[in-house]
């Protein structure tokens, strides 16, 4: 089957896979991450891709070798650039204050079982829990990668909240996983916030 040129019209990150609208017309072809050929980022909706059709084992047409494409958009379609909104800008903070934000937690965490305030065993509940929210972290863009089943964020952000979100910060580093989306940027600030908001009230509640 020759190539052809198309436009993603639907992508579910969560799920891995999305949907293709051929220039030409005709019906929604689905593709998966897996033969989207572009190693480190995501497909998105609206960017223009060359793609070959083949049958899957259901019998339906699906696209493989999905690649994008800098071909321009047909000339009936042509619109004037958008303005990049600030709202698909990522909610995040330059590598190093990150860093120092994992340090000064690290300090009060030490000061807090230093002065009393919380039980010797507690040092140990964030270091756990930091690793395991990397390790969910790594596995999951494992499973982004070979178009297995992805860990819904929803557990990342309830690991985060419980404290492990010094991991998550190490494995968006490291590994370059959920570093962009804005969406999922919001929400990981935000229980980080709410973390370190109970623990200094869970510290000091006795004044």
């Amino acid at each position: 089957m020759e190539e052809q040129l198309g436009k993603v019209t639907e992508w579910r990150d969560d799920r891995g896979f999305g949907f293709i609208e051929a220039r030409d017309g005709g019906e929604r072809i689905f593709f998966h991450v897996r033969d989207y050929q572009l190693d480190g980022r995501r497909p998105e909706p609206g960017e223009w891709v060359k793609f070959r059709k083949q049958r899957g084992q259901d019998g339906r047409w699906q696209g493989a070798q999905v690649r994008r494409t800098t071909s321009k958009k047909p000339a009936r379609e042509a619109s004037p650039k958008p303005r990049k909104s600030s709202a698909s800008t990522p909610m995040t903070l330059p590598a190093p204050m990150q860093w120092l934000l994992i340090a000064a937690y690290t300090a009060f965490f030490a000061w807090a079982i230093r002065a009393g305030r919380l039980p010797m065993e507690a040092a140990g509940v964030p270091l756990l829990l930091s690793a395991i929210t990397w390790v969910a972290y790594a596995l999951d863009k494992y499973a982004a990668q070979h178009g297995r089943w992805r860990t819904p964020e929803a557990t990342l952000h309830l690991l985060e909240l419980l404290g492990g979100w010094p991991g998550a910060i190490a494995a968006q580093q490291w590994l370059r996983h959920k570093s962009r989306k804005a969406g999922y940027r919001f929400t990981f600030w935000s229980v980080t916030v709410l973390h370190l908001v109970v623990l200094t009230w869970w510290v000091f509640r006795h004044g």
